[in-house]
């Protein structure tokens, strides 16, 4: 698989609505505990509604950083580090009424020259008047939420509202992780908006197949990415490590789905493929740094009753979700979150990459950087990799911190190695 040489897209996101919507903070609310899973992961998340401290009723929020830079860089750190701007226009009949609100979201739509900060726009049709909104954004692909058509006006939780909200935060994921993966067009650091993100499906042909045959038909008929899944993808006479080798290395390999059925753990090329895809890969150094990327994987545990398997080293902390075949609505959950766990695995390269350096050259050249909370298996195979690291290390590694226990066990088993978060670090 390639390394973490990303793009270096830091975003951060403002979720933008009007004061009148009355759905525009709990559908924040749900993006916000979506893409900042606990323990301080993810990008920031900014809310705009209320109108600007000290001014009156009906004016504008507070205006993003790039429209008028504050006279003081007083955000947290890792805000100063973003350099990408992700607008989420909640647009209802409410704001598109309003002619300031109107001409302000036309603005924050419109390219800007000379801009140190590049923005994109994912604007969320809440109605049917969302499509009337002026200028750029009327021409743009909504997000566009199931169920919002028959959610009744004003409710804001039950069985109806969580459906528009989960079919919201899978259509942002999706968007969000095709943009900010590490992919090129060309020599250009740029992403490629039309190519598709791949999700490979591990599993055993002798019983997982029924599980992996729903999430396969779901990829394809319900988002906009594709699956690889080697029973229909390898061409018949070709060779099967080759294949398999370069989809696991492909750029638009974003992320594996284990189906762990009884026999999983006892098929060599199931084995394999979990194995290569938990493997860290190791990228450029920078000021003598270390760079480190993990591809996230997720477990569907598909053992039926009493069934047993033996256990797997590899999975690690991978995110397990347990398959029932009777939950119609499983396979968008398992698909969603991997794609948000991918997503947020190029977030935390390219924000491990920009940490700055504390310390003297010669103080950090064995600071390594991953972009995953550490595990003993996956630590491992780093100190495997480069045998010169065996003396003292510092780890750094996403969000706030581990827990007392997490680092006792880890320090237990690496006692040379000094375990520091991003928080630590930009502190």
């Amino acid at each position: 698989m390639t390394g973490p040489d990303t793009r270096g897209d830091i975003p951060e996101l403002y979720i933008l609505w009007h004061p009148d919507c009355r759905i525009g903070r709990p559908l924040a609310d749900a993006i916000y505990c979506w893409l900042r899973p606990g323990r301080g992961l993810g990008p920031d998340i900014f809310f705009r509604s209320l109108p600007a401290p000290g001014k009156p009723l009906g004016c504008l929020p507070l205006p993003l950083p790039s429209e008028a830079p504050p006279m003081d860089d007083s955000r947290e750190g890792r805000s100063r580090l973003a350099n990408l701007e992700v607008v989420v226009p909640l647009v209802d009949a409410n704001m598109v009424a309003d002619p300031a609100w109107r001409h302000w979201i036309d603005s924050l739509a419109k390219a800007r020259s000379g801009s140190d900060t590049p923005r994109v726009l994912f604007p969320v049709a809440l109605d049917a008047t969302a499509y009337k909104m002026p200028g750029i954004v009327q021409s743009m692909n909504y997000l566009r939420p199931a169920g919002i058509a028959v959610l009744p006006e004003g409710e804001t939780q039950g069985p109806a509202f969580e459906r528009v909200a989960r079919s919201l935060l899978k259509q942002l994921t999706e968007a969000l992780c095709r943009w900010i993966l590490p992919r090129r067009t060309g020599t250009k650091p740029a992403p490629d908006m039309t190519a598709k993100i791949a999700i490979f499906l591990s599993h055993s042909k002798q019983d997982g197949t029924v599980p992996a045959q729903r999430l396969r038909d779901y990829i394809y008929g319900q988002t906009q990415m594709a699956a690889f899944y080697d029973e229909n993808d390898i061409a018949f006479g070709t060779a099967f490590k080759r294949i398999l080798d370069d989809r696991l290395s492909s750029e638009d390999t974003a992320a594996l789905i284990a189906i762990r059925s009884k026999s999983y753990a006892n098929r060599p090329w199931c084995c394999r493929e979990l194995s290569m895809f938990r493997k860290p890969q190791q990228g450029k150094r920078k000021d003598g740094r270390e760079q480190w990327r993990l591809y996230p994987t997720l477990v569907v545990e598909a053992l039926d009753g009493s069934d047993c398997s033996p256990g797997i080293a590899e999975i690690g902390n991978s995110t397990i979700v347990r398959w029932n075949k009777a939950d119609q609505d499983l396979e968008e959950f398992i698909v969603t979150t991997v794609i948000r766990d991918a997503m947020l695995s190029a977030y935390h390269s390219a924000l491990g990459a920009a940490l700055p350096a504390r310390t003297a050259p010669s103080a950090y050249q064995r600071r390594v950087v991953i972009n995953w909370l550490p595990d003993p298996m996956t630590l491992l195979h780093i100190l495997a990799a480069k045998p010169k690291l065996r003396g003292p290390v510092e780890i750094l590694y996403p969000g706030r911190g581990l827990s007392g226990q997490e680092l006792d066990i880890l320090l237990e088993v690496f006692p040379k190695i000094t375990f520091c978060s991003f928080e630590e670090a930009l502190a």
